[in-house]
């Protein structure tokens, strides 16, 4: 194979489209919670939330325009590698008196489903301080309530607010109501 000897890499262009590093602080508490409460999963890999891009944020964490003004820094830790129902987001806001306000639009937000072909069938929210912890997982491939036990038992801290979400419905969502029919499958 032969490299065009005219091609060539703008460093700008890279630096413009280069992901922001994660946070030191919210990535070593990820890294703290992980040594209490391992998660095995391939590729597992905890990145910055770019708070400036309106998709990401609110796809990965679930803020909007109107709130992720008060989140200083975010970070999201999930498998890089196929289809696997995990990720734990943890923000810092800006003011601690703002972190229910985010934990609420996290957990009204950020979709079980957000993957292909799989789904989380738990969620926990918590805060504590000015952070908020948003874990969710197919409980088949982590626990949830052992991994925000986890984050307690690291930092020391009681949590302000605990919410959890819990979906016993694994095929919740497939087809919107108009679509499902009470029918038989097979015509007489």
């Amino acid at each position: 194979m032969e490299i065009d000897p005219e091609f060539s890499v703008d460093p700008e262009d890279t630096a413009e489209n280069a992901q922001p590093a994660p946070d030191a602080e919210l990535n070593d508490m990820v890294d703290e919670i992980y040594k209490l409460q391992p998660v095995d999963l391939m590729g597992m890999e905890t990145t910055a939330i770019d708070l400036t891009d309106e998709s990401w944020y609110s796809y990965l964490a679930g803020l909007t325009a109107d709130n992720v003004g008060k989140v200083d820094a975010a970070v999201i830790s999930e498998s890089m590698t196929g289809s696997q129902a995990y990720s734990l987001v943890l923000a810092r806001v800006k003011d601690p008196a703002d972190a229910k306000e985010i934990a609420t639009s996290m957990e009204d937000n950020i979709d079980l489903r957000k993957w292909v072909c799989v789904a989380a069938d738990r969620a926990r929210v918590v805060t504590f301080g000015d952070k908020v912890l948003f874990v969710m997982a197919d409980s088949e491939l982590a626990d949830v309530d052992a991994l925000v036990d986890a984050a307690a038992q690291a930092f020391g801290v009681t949590f302000d607010m605990d919410d959890s979400i819990v979906s016993n419905d694994a095929t919740e969502g497939d087809l919107p109501p108009e679509l499902l029919i009470d029918a038989p499958a097979v015509a007489d």
